[in-house]
């Protein structure tokens, strides 16, 4: 399962430390990307969650106060998606 967060450039840094430092949240996957590099209008940087559903739960309480669901999740999914298939296609291109 996946879920997308929306934390401050201020609380960025502090979300994210504490996401890793969970035993249960830090087993998925956490990507952070600045929102403004998903030419995204939001200000402050998206957090991307791949993890169970218990892990969710456990990020949901971790990041009260620091980030907030984003309501537009599968917009921002899209657009990772996006960037991962056009780096796939230049790395094969400089490989031949």
């Amino acid at each position: 399962m996946k879920a997308v967060y929306l934390a401050s450039a201020a609380n960025e840094r502090k979300a994210e430390e504490v996401l890793k430092k969970d035993d249960l949240v830090s087993r998925g996957s956490i990507t952070v990307r600045l929102a403004s590099s998903l030419d995204m209008k939001e200000e402050g940087y998206f957090i991307v969650l791949d993890a169970s559903e218990e892990a969710l739960k456990r990020a949901e309480e971790l990041l009260k106060g620091l980030a907030a669901r984003y309501k537009n999740a599968g917009e921002v999914l899209k657009r990772l998606q996006e960037q991962e298939e056009s780096a796939i296609v230049g790395f094969g291109n400089i490989m031949g």
